[in-house]
C-alpha cells in the first residue's frame, strides 16, 4: 500500500509541470479566444499588468510555491522514511532535488499573462483606474503591508473556534457510531 503511495506521489509530483504547463497554455488560448470579445470599456493590458504589480501578485505566488514546494518536500520524506526508516543524507538531498526539480520550471509570468483577459472581462477601465487609486494611497500601501499579518492572525482565530467546536462535534460522532453499533447488534447483523 505504502509503495502505492509513493508511487502516485512520484507520478503526481512529476506530472505537475506538464499539467501546470497545459493549463497555462489552454487558459492563455481561451483567453485569446475571448480577448476579441472585450467590452470597449475594458481596461488595457498594461493598466492590468500595473494593477497586478501593485497588489505584489507575483510576490504572493511566489511565496505560495514555495511553501507548497516545502510542504511537498515534508510529505515526500515522510513518505520516504515509512519505506526507508533510516536514509542517507544524500538520499535525502536527491528527494529534495526532485521537488525542487519539479517546481522549478512553474511559469509564473504566463499565469500573470493568463489572467490579464480575466481582469479585462470582470473589470472596466474606471474600475482598474480607482483600483490602482487606491492601493497607490497611503492607505491602500498600508492595507496591502498589513494584509499578510491580517490574514494570518485570522487564520488563527478561525482554527482556535474551529478548535472549540471539535469536541462536541467529536463526542456527536462518537454517540452516533455507538448507537449504530447498537442497533447493529439488536438486529444481529453480523459485525464487519
Amino acid at each position: 500500500m505504502m509503495r502505492k503511495a509513493i508511487c502516485l506521489f512520484v507520478f503526481i509530483t512529476a506530472a505537475l509541470p506538464a499539467l501546470a504547463q497545459q493549463s497555462v497554455a489552454e487558459a492563455a488560448a481561451e483567453a485569446k479566444s475571448k480577448t476579441t470579445a472585450l467590452a470597449p470599456d475594458a481596461p488595457s493590458h498594461d493598466q492590468v499588468i500595473e494593477l497586478l504589480n501593485l497588489l505584489q501578485i507575483k510576490k504572493n505566488m511566489t511565496v505560495m510555491m514555495e511553501g507548497m514546494k516545502q510542504a511537498m518536500k515534508e510529505g515526500a520524506e515522510q513518505g520516504f522514511r515509512e519505506r526507508i526508516p533510516n536514509p542517507t543524507p544524500q538520499q535525502l538531498q536527491a528527494l529534495n532535488g526532485m521537488v525542487d526539480d519539479i517546481m522549478a520550471d512553474l511559469p509564473i509570468d504566463e499565469m500573470l499573462e493568463a489572467m490579464v483577459p480575466i481582469y479585462q472581462r470582470h473589470l472596466t477601465r474606471s474600475d482598474i483606474e480607482e483600483v490602482i487609486r487606491f492601493y497607490s494611497s497611503p492607505v491602500g500601501q498600508k492595507l496591502l503591508r498589513e494584509q499578510p499579518q491580517m490574514i494570518q492572525e485570522g487564520m488563527r482565530a478561525g482554527a482556535q473556534i474551529q478548535q472549540q467546536r471539535m469536541g462536541p462535534i467529536m463526542e456527536k460522532i462518537r454517540e452516533r457510531t455507538e448507537k449504530m453499533a447498537e442497533e447493529q447488534e439488536k438486529s444481529g447483523a453480523p459485525k464487519k
